[in-house]
Order: structure tokens, then sequence, then C-alpha cells
């Protein structure tokens, strides 16, 4: 599972990207982008030497559409930093080789329906492998079909659904947080608990270690208690991770309903992400039981894989793989 530190950054905004795999070598700086001059006091993952993932592989893209010639394969090694370096220097910014929010900023332009560039290659993989938007294809091309992700992703954030994917769209697909408005997991959860639309179950094989009881104490800054398969797993904690609780506030939208059967408690399999703080499992979707395999597992699956859920983790009763989940719906992240 990818593994990113989500580093916060009171910043300027907003990017553009760029392609094809080459040798890691900085090549040339590009024009400035255009369209971005207005500060902004957003989150932004931060980004160094040494990290790796979906964010990695859009600064790659980004930089690429910036002029410079160096591999997307989500590492951020050597010729990724040089890259990064030789592009702060050639825009006046602090050379330290970390994508914080000065950076982003200067990195990222506006695209649209039409456009056919890195940039909406960096967009696309963001939609297809980041939110689970299959219909989406990684080819540069920002046709209709990436136009109607694109304004299904604002619709689900609160955005303005018009298809531009612009300074606010960037940040929320970078950071996925735009739609909590929150940047720590106590923060995240005390929404969670403040929400009608989320009900937390409040019973548990480990008493401590129900729904309930597991947000209480992240909103409280304590550690959450994990439920116990073997030995291993009995009697220890785990900090529920702040993919997974801004993903459960997303699943939950404007409209969604759910009820929460587990989130680090209960019988799972050792390994399990839900002992990981990543994973919660749906056993009511919109008043509908999940206790059957019925519509409602598919309804659900497909709202967490838009919330950015990891597709191939994400169980219901027609999509599972290791079987067991007839009778709930299991979405992890990342």
């Amino acid at each position: 599972m990818r593994r990113i530190a989500l580093l916060t950054s009171t910043a300027l905004v907003l990017a553009a990207c760029g392609i094809s795999p080459s040798t890691e070598q900085a090549t040339r700086p590009a024009p400035a982008a255009p369209g971005v001059s207005a500060l902004s006091v957003l989150t932004w993952q931060a980004l160094r030497q040494g990290d790796s993932g979906r964010d990695v592989v859009t600064a790659q893209y980004l930089l690429r559409h910036a002029g410079y010639t160096l591999s997307v394969d989500g590492a951020f090694g050597a010729g990724t930093d040089s890259a990064v370096r030789s592009f702060q220097s050639s825009r006046g910014l602090t050379v330290d080789g970390i994508v914080g929010g000065n950076t982003w900023e200067k990195l990222i332009v506006t695209v649209r329906q039409g456009d056919n560039n890195n940039a909406v290659r960096a967009v696309q993989d963001q939609l297809r492998s980041g939110y689970g938007y299959t219909s989406v294809t990684v080819d540069g091309a920002f046709g209709s079909a990436t136009d109607a992700a694109v304004r299904d992703f604002q619709s689900k954030r609160g955005l303005s659904a018009d298809g531009v994917v612009g300074l606010n769209t960037w940040q929320s697909l970078v950071t996925g947080s735009s739609a909590t408005g929150s940047t720590t997991t106590s923060g995240l959860a005390q929404q969670i608990l403040n929400t009608s639309r989320i009900t937390l179950g409040t019973s548990s094989s480990t008493v401590s270690g129900n729904p309930r009881q597991n947000m209480l104490d992240t909103a409280a800054g304590r550690a959450a208690v994990r439920g116990c398969n073997s030995d291993a797993n009995c009697g220890l904690t785990v900090y529920l991770k702040r993919s997974m609780l801004d993903g459960m506030l997303r699943v939950a939208g404007s409209s969604n309903s759910f009820y929460v059967t587990s989130i680090a408690g209960g019988v799972h399999s050792q390994y399990s992400d839900h002992y990981a703080g990543l994973a919660f499992d749906i056993g009511i979707w919109n008043g509908v039981s999940l206790s059957s395999p019925n519509s409602a597992h598919t309804a659900a699956r497909n709202a967490c894989l838009a919330a950015g859920s990891d597709p191939s983790q994400t169980f219901n009763a027609y999509y599972d793989p290791p079987g067991g989940h007839s009778n709930h719906v299991h979405c992890a992240w990342n």
C-alpha cells in the first residue's frame, strides 16, 4: 500500500502536468504558469526525496509540463529532486527540493476540455488511480469522459462543477481535503461524530474498540483500540489514518447516509487494513441493510471508490476476491 506523509503548508496554489518517461535529468525551465496569482490558504501535500505514490506522479507530470525531462514513476528520487531544485531556482523560490505550497503554486496550471498536455495526464492519473474513475484514460486528451469525471469529482466535494481544473480542484485532487476543511485527524474525527449522516456502531467483539469509541478516542488525540484476531492483535492500539477519516466524510458527502459496523475493532484477518487504521465497514447504506446482496452493495462500493478508496481493497458481495463480504461493504484507503 502506498504511504505518503502528509505535511501541511499555508500557501499559494495550482499547477499543470507533464508526461513520458525519459532520463532523470533536468533540462530547461518553462514560463511561469498562467492565471495563478491570488494568495490562498490551502493545505498542500509536501513532497520530498524518498517519498513515493500518486502525488509524486502528479508532481513529476507537472515538472515535465514545465519543460523538465525526468521519469514519471511515482518515486521521488535523485532525478526528481534535481528537477525540483532547478525549477525552484528558475522561479525565485527557496531551493530545498521540497514540493510545498509555493512550489505547487508555481507548477499548477488550469486545464479544461479541449486541452491536450501533461497537465491533463496528471489530472487523469489522479482521477483514475487515486479516485477510482475507471472510465478515464491517461492519454493527455481532456475529452468528454475526463470532463464528466471532473464534474462528478467537483460535485462530490462541494466545488463548482464546471469541469475546469483550477486552483481548488487541483488542491482537492492532491490532498483530498477540500470537502472536509480539516487538516488534523482529531478534527476529522470530530466532524464525523458531528455528522448525522454517519452512524457509528457501539457494539464490537472488543467493547472499547467499537466504531464510536474508536472515533471518540481519535477526536481526543488518542490511539484507537484494535479488535482481536490472534494474540498478535489483542490489546494493541492504532492511530486512525487521515486518508480513511477524510474518505469517510467524502463518502457521506451531502446526501449519503450509512451505518459503520467496524473500524479498528472487530475480528478480521490478522493483517487487515482495519488493524492499520485504514478501513471501515458499512452495514446499512441509505437506509438499506447490506445483510444480503442487493443493489445497495454496488452503490456503497461505488461511493467509496469515488471518494478515493483503494479499488483493490474495497469489497462487497459482488466484488469479493478474499471472500466474506456478503453482508457489508469494506472500504479501505492507502
